[in-house]
């Protein structure tokens, strides 16, 4: 895929969002765009730039995990019980 001039259906296919999320992430100035005519065009290194610095202002760089992992929470020695009483031994049984 060329990665400069990609349209709306594009960068929406490529990143797998429809098309309405890239209109909102250009309105919020979340995503840089060229306007060619009537036409949005993007370059796909400048929005996976944008798409990294707005990750690292929203989730931080502590963790690679997603909002409400266990990255970067204390973990208990042992496992809490399931609902069903039944505790992870660890050792494969």
């Amino acid at each position: 895929m060329k990665p400069k001039n990609l349209s709306i259906k594009e960068l929406a296919a490529y990143i797998g969002v429809s098309t309405d999320s890239i209109r909102r992430a250009v309105r919020k100035g979340e995503f840089p765009a060229t306007r060619v005519k009537t036409a949005l065009r993007f370059d796909l290194q400048e929005v996976h730039t944008c798409m990294q610095r707005n990750a690292k202002a929203r989730f931080g760089t502590r963790s690679s995990c997603a909002p409400g992992g266990t990255a970067g929470r204390a973990q208990a020695d042992q496992p809490p019980a399931s609902k069903t009483g039944a505790q992870f031994l660890g050792n494969g049984t």
